[in-house]
């Protein structure tokens, strides 16, 4: 619900710092590691958004897989598996890239 809030507060100060008179539309990135299960995530977004800018906008939600990178020989590769081991050279020295984000890609507004 938390999430959910704070996508409805960036969303409506988007709004009127552009002086929009609703937000038809808010997309949102979540990587996989943030474990968002979208339909409470819809539903909430909706809750919050009742009386607000927001009120009856659309929650486009884009999930981001989980993918590491080797810090040894700079091979990016699935890393849904937890295993945090490169599938080319063995190495341990592993960086998330990508899953683990959560942020408001872009806003629709009228």
């Amino acid at each position: 619900m938390a999430i959910a809030r704070s996508i409805v507060d960036i969303a409506v100060a988007a709004a009127q710092r552009e002086n929009a008179g609703r937000v038809v539309r808010v997309n949102v990135l979540a990587g996989e590691l943030r474990a968002i299960i979208p339909a409470q995530l819809i539903y909430y977004f909706g809750v919050m958004s009742q009386d607000t800018l927001a009120d009856g906008a659309h929650l486009g939600l884009e999930t981001a897989p989980l993918v590491g990178r080797c810090s040894d020989c700079d091979e990016e590769f699935d890393a849904r598996d937890c295993s945090l081991v490169c599938p080319g050279c063995n190495g341990q020295d592993i960086q998330m890239v990508s899953g683990t984000e959560l942020r408001v890609q872009s806003i629709e507004v009228d």
